[in-house]
């Protein structure tokens, strides 16, 4: 979209696409993974998505908020209410513009209550048609089909789509045991005491295998790209 002239916009929304792809993220500690896995990940699926569905890509909100991992060199975080007001302005942008759906493809966990609020209350206050996509939840079950284990954060399943967009925002001689933290219940923990975050004890570890990697992202691609379709086609009913 930002590499339209504004006379392209006003040619395209919403006579031609009514649809726009908002990737949402954050910066943060991945272990030996970039800090911006979070942006890199929504934009790459949103960028597979576009094209199968006629929607225009919005700019990326790269910051986002950053909680368990903040204090690790390079996070970055913003408060939840500063996120929330400002995602919610942007998204009353897309209503002005004349976009009649929004697909907001999310990066990061820590968005999540922020951004279902967000998308109740702005299909509320303006019937504009939303979904919030956490990617990572909606392809759990492919997670663990394919890789054999569960993932978890800077783990198999984000480390691998990371690597597959670039294989340059890995680096596997950092990559180190003492990075991963099973993530579990019963403790709160401010910074949490590692950068990879594995939800099921004994899995998850990455291995940063490149061809697995590209395998992985095929079918995340897939599955989001249905799901997203599914949405679209039962909207058009209503």
């Amino acid at each position: 979209m930002q590499r339209l002239t504004w006379v392209d916009v006003k040619r395209l929304v919403p006579k031609e696409i009514d649809t726009v792809i908002f990737p949402v993220g954050t910066v943060e500690a991945h272990g030996a993974a970039a800090i911006g896995t979070d942006n890199f990940i929504p934009e790459s699926i949103s960028a597979h998505l576009a094209g199968e569905v006629n929607a225009l890509i919005a700019p990326t909100v790269n910051y986002g908020i950053t909680k368990s991992l903040y204090g690790y060199p390079g996070s970055i975080t913003v408060t939840p209410a500063t996120f929330k007001q400002y995602i919610f302005e942007i998204l009353k942008s897309f209503r002005d513009v004349g976009f009649k759906k929004v697909i907001l493809m999310n990066g990061h966990g820590g968005n999540n209550a922020a951004l279902k609020e967000c998308a109740q209350e702005y299909f509320r206050d303006y019937g504009i048609k939303i979904a919030v996509i956490h990617w990572w939840d909606l392809c759990e079950a492919t997670a663990i089909e394919f890789f054999g284990e569960h993932g978890g954060h800077a783990a198999l399943d984000e480390a691998a789509m990371v690597q597959a967009i670039d294989s340059n925002l890995v680096n596997k001689e950092q990559l180190d045991r003492e990075m991963a933290y099973y993530y579990r219940p019963g403790g709160d923990i401010y910074p949490v005491p590692g950068t990879i975050l594995l939800y099921k004890k004994g899995e998850g570890f990455p291995d940063y295998d490149p061809v697995k990697a590209k395998e992985y992202q095929k079918l995340v691609f897939k599955e989001v790209t249905e799901f997203v379709k599914m949405i679209l086609s039962r909207w058009d009913m209503i």
